[in-house]
């Protein structure tokens, strides 16, 4: 189990809007995860609060909390429309101090309200003076849950107006506007990024390198998420087990600690196999198999959202701590931008490591026919043995003519071609039947070619990210195992974000072999040969 005494901070109860009755949503549910995630607490927010009132779900939640100590209840608030409508100022505090609520959550995209003094300060000037710890999250429910949805300007002017308030950012993803975070921490010192939105390589080591590990707070955004890809990245992070054991729990322990809210002794349950054993830990058992991953990328380096420790001995570090000993990778800067560069550095981290590295060209299909080959010729030329495509990101249709162009030339080769995503059923059948001798993977976990797959052997799924809970689980049973490989999006993702959904999937841990390395060590020993 786990030694950091993990506390999650962001978990939600109850039928949210897009709950469906295969996922967990329950109290009970939530306890059986945290015993198999090895996690001791939880501070549960109620749907209702986040999603349709404030009121509703923050008395809801007392009953679902109540009776078991591993679970500690949070509320929500918005301003006030009325004077009944919740409770304000000393009252919110004196009502969340007698129910032992310890922390506040603010959804201001949901409610459609501002962080602005005239709006918020009447209710939140109490709760600073008590040092009440405060969650803000951007996202609107409803919505796309879309990246970079914080309003920076708005949670540092808010720190800046109450510096003994702990405010603490939650989203559903902080990607490309990482940088700002840095500047916010330099601004306030009494701002903290709670940790399911915060899935960038090596994110975690940066900020605790530079604020310190006080910054940082465990969360799950549990069930909209799970334990598996957090729980994993923070225990096998780069960092002291002091560190840890802050960012686990001891953070939110001390600042819930003005509530009263009092913490059991947990007897967990002993690790189900040696894969969860490595995600509880951060240990790696020396006899667990190595592992392959099939989605990496070169050159976040120099990438226009920051990506700490990207230099090419950085990352093989970062690859044999974890255990990888093959990886399949692929440029960075033809995202984006200019393709040529990013195959390059490919070329050199091949040439560099021959034994860890099989490396793709990426193409850009809007370069037309004739370049692309040249580029493909250019890519064999340099040692490169299969093809990226992208296109979703850069704008050109994932069924447009010029994807033939890639796909026939892994057919001549036999050569492993990986899309971050072919476009409709009919399309993938399409190139399935005329490019037989190509092996053909998604590059993000899609179901939508699972009938195809039944039908077609040279078609796999990478796993990355499996997301909600139990995606694995399900992944496995609609394709089989032995469709699914391991991929990181190194670079872009911590290596443990993409490891931990399979480390802790409830398969077998044949199953769990086969994603983690075997499959993708078969594919290389048939394709992609030169």
């Amino acid at each position: 189990m786990s030694e950091f005494r993990l506390f999650d901070a962001n978990c939600q109860v109850g039928r949210h809007l897009h709950w469906t009755p295969d996922q967990p949503q329950t109290r009970d549910d939530l306890l059986a995860d945290l015993d198999h995630f090895g996690i001791d607490e939880a501070l549960v927010i109620d749907s209702l609060s986040r999603e349709n009132h404030p009121a509703q779900g923050n008395r809801r939640v007392l009953e679902t909390t109540g009776g078991n100590p591993r679970l500690h209840p949070a509320w929500a608030a918005m301003p006030h429309a009325t004077p009944d409508e919740q409770l304000r100022g000393t009252n919110l505090l004196d009502e969340m101090r007698k129910h032992r609520v310890g922390a506040l959550f603010l959804y201001p995209g949901q409610y459609r309200f501002t962080l602005s003094d005239w709006a918020v300060d009447d209710f939140l000037e109490p709760l600073a003076l008590a040092g009440t710890p405060i969650f803000v999250n951007f996202n609107e429910v409803g919505g796309s849950m879309a990246p970079d949805m914080t309003d920076w300007d708005a949670v540092v002017a808010l720190c800046r107006r109450w510096p003994t308030l702990p405010v603490i950012v939650s989203e559903s993803r902080i990607r490309r506007g990482n940088r700002l975070i840095y500047r916010a921490f330099d601004a306030c010192p009494n701002l903290r990024v709670e940790l399911s939105a915060y899935w960038l390589h090596r994110g975690i080591e940066f900020i605790t390198e530079h604020w310190g590990a006080e910054r940082l707070v465990f969360g799950s955004n549990w069930p909209r998420h799970g334990y598996s890809d957090t729980v994993a990245t923070l225990t096998t992070a780069d960092i002291s087990d002091e560190d840890k054991c802050l960012i686990a729990g001891d953070n939110l322990r001390q600042l819930i600690s003005w509530s009263g809210a009092k913490h059991p002794e947990v007897d967990l349950p002993p690790a189900a196999d040696a894969y969860v054993a490595f995600g509880q830990t951060g240990k790696r058992p020396e006899d667990l198999p190595l592992f392959a991953d099939c989605h990496g990328h070169m050159g976040g380096e120099a990438s226009h959202y920051h990506l700490p420790n990207c230099t090419l001995d950085g990352i093989v570090r970062d690859q044999r701590r974890y255990g990888v000993e093959k990886s399949v990778i692929f440029g960075f800067t033809g995202v984006f931008s200019d393709e040529q560069p990013g195959n390059d550095l490919v070329a050199e981290a091949v040439a560099a490591h021959p034994d860890l590295y099989v490396g793709f060209t990426l193409l850009n299909p809007h370069r037309g026919p004739e370049l692309m080959l040249e580029e493909l010729e250019r890519g064999k030329a340099m040692g490169l043995k299969g093809i990226k495509l992208i296109p979703h990101y850069q704008g050109y249709p994932n069924e447009g003519a010029h994807i033939d162009v890639a796909c026939k030339w892994a057919h001549d080769n036999r050569q492993i071609i990986l899309n971050h995503y072919w476009g409709g059923a009919e399309q993938m059948e399409r190139l399935l039947e005329t490019y037989p001798d190509a092996c053909f993977l998604t590059g993000h976990m899609c179901l939508s070619y699972a009938a195809l797959m039944r039908k077609f052997d040279n078609l796999h799924v990478c796993s990355c990210p499996l997301i909600p809970p139990g995606a694995c689980e399900h992944a496995v049973a609609e394709i089989g195992a032995d469709r699914l490989l391991f991929g990181s999006d190194l670079q872009d993702l911590p290596i443990a974000w993409g490891l931990g959904p399979i480390l802790f999937a409830r398969i077998s841990p044949e199953d769990k072999r086969l994603i983690l390395g075997d499959n993708l060590r078969r594919l290389l020993s048939r394709y992609s040969l030169v």
